[in-house]
């Protein structure tokens, strides 16, 4: 009987808390008058975390570059390939890498430390070295693989841009030189006109000259 008491006590406390712990946490969720309807604390709190997260994949990405670079990986093909992925997909190569140096690093050790008369083992030693070997060499011609096409393919927008631009500036070149054409060729009556205006002032003042020299002749 009394331990039946005890279980009920501690349901019953249960219980309370947990009821207080969803109060507590609807009100904490629920928009106060003091926030005017800000971002919960909560969502905020997400941010917070998915930014950590994102800073410690960048960390982790940067130590395991210090250490490809100590395993004896070219910083600089890792500069052009990893960094062509997003930061996931580079950590997921990176210790790819990584793993397929350190086997070949234990491989190498072990058949160092084997004799010349262990055949079967020494065997067993160079087709994992032959393997840890290959697949180095397959996952370097994959990455440089998609580098190239990066490249490529940066290459081929910037050469379409360019195109692009020349013949925005062609079009607008026809039409101006086509607008050109047809202000002349509208212009044509107006100039024409000029001309007449012109030549009867031409005439006008010839005229006005004969009669000076008529009138001077027959004084």
């Amino acid at each position: 009987m009394q331990c039946y008491r005890t279980l009920l006590r501690a349901a019953t406390t249960a219980a309370a808390s947990a009821a207080a712990t969803a109060t507590g946490a609807a009100v904490t969720a629920s928009p106060s008058p003091v926030n005017n309807g800000a971002v919960p604390p909560l969502a905020s709190g997400g941010h917070a975390v998915g930014a950590a997260a994102a800073i410690a994949r960048s960390a982790a990405f940067y130590s395991l570059y210090r250490r490809l670079l100590k395993a004896g990986e070219e910083g600089a093909m890792m500069q052009h390939c990893l960094t062509v992925h997003s930061l996931d997909d580079s950590v997921k190569y990176g210790l790819r890498l990584l793993r397929l140096h350190r086997g070949l690093t234990t491989v190498d050790a072990a058949s160092r430390q084997t004799r010349w008369f262990h055949l079967i083992k020494r065997t067993r030693q160079g087709l994992a070295r032959r393997y840890y070997a290959w697949s180095l060499f397959y996952l370097r011609l994959k990455l440089r693989s998609w580098n190239a096409m990066a490249d490529a393919l940066v290459y081929v927008l910037f050469i379409v841009v360019c195109v692009l631009l020349y013949e925005i500036y062609h079009t607008c070149r026809i039409g101006v030189d086509r607008a050109e054409e047809r202000y002349r060729t509208l212009a044509i009556p107006i100039v024409q006109t000029f001309d007449a205006l012109e030549a009867a002032q031409q005439r006008k003042r010839a005229l006005r000259r004969e009669m000076e020299d008529d009138i001077v002749r027959s004084r």
